[in-house]
């Protein structure tokens, strides 16, 4: 079936057929949205070199019992010794501003070593190990967990608590892993990012406050 139409003279002009015309009506437009070179990646734009993650946190905590961890063996990323607080109650650590340090009670704080450490997942961490009481005591539990940190520069270690013995041990990686991936910020920018929320600057600290049962 043919479809038709008057010509402007009044003669009878023969359309295309009508199967034609559904045709073309059901066709998309070409917009140009489905050209194939649209798609192609300059190959600049390939070689741009990928952005940089920025941490702009860093949790102070220890290594969890079954958590392989390594320590980073430059100099310049640990720090000590250093006065801080350890809140048991909640695991958080805080850092005590040198004019405070002479107002503080033995017991309510230690010495330690900041060492900037990661785990397995490139998760970063600071790790502070106790070196030394206020009053100058230093105990196997001190030594042990120290020299952990310390093997831990060159090997995935477990850090566990041998409680009968009184230490800390270790417990090495079977396998030869793949060496971590450290931050690429220093250690000054690191530090700043992990403890901006956790210096003790003054006696009326809410840590403080919390030491000696004060509102």
């Amino acid at each position: 079936m043919e479809q038709s139409a008057q010509s402007p003279d009044g003669e009878t002009e023969v359309s295309e057929p009508i199967i034609d015309l559904v045709k073309k009506s059901a066709e998309p437009e070409d917009d140009g949205r489905l050209d194939p070179d649209r798609f192609k990646v300059d190959q600049s734009e390939l070689d741009a070199p990928v952005a940089k993650t920025i941490l702009t946190a860093l949790p102070i905590r220890r290594p969890d019992r079954l958590e392989f961890v390594r320590t980073h063996s430059d100099p310049d990323f640990r720090k000590g010794p250093v006065p801080f607080i350890n809140l048991k109650s909640n695991r958080e650590y805080y850092l005590v501003e040198p004019e405070v340090r002479p107002h503080l009670r033995p017991g309510e704080y230690s010495y330690g070593t900041i060492f900037l450490a990661t785990n397995r997942l490139d998760k970063p961490f600071f790790w502070i190990v106790t070196t030394q009481s206020p009053t100058g005591l230093v105990s196997d539990w001190y030594t042990s967990h120290l020299e952990c940190a310390d093997r831990a520069m060159h090997e995935w270690v477990q850090v566990m608590a041998d409680r009968d013995a009184g230490v800390y041990t270790v417990a090495v990686a079977e396998e030869l892993l793949d060496e971590p991936h450290w931050p690429e910020q220093s250690f000054k920018e690191l530090f700043k990012i992990g403890f901006k929320r956790r210096i003790v600057d003054s006696l009326e600290h809410p840590v403080i406050k919390q030491l000696r049962g004060r509102n």
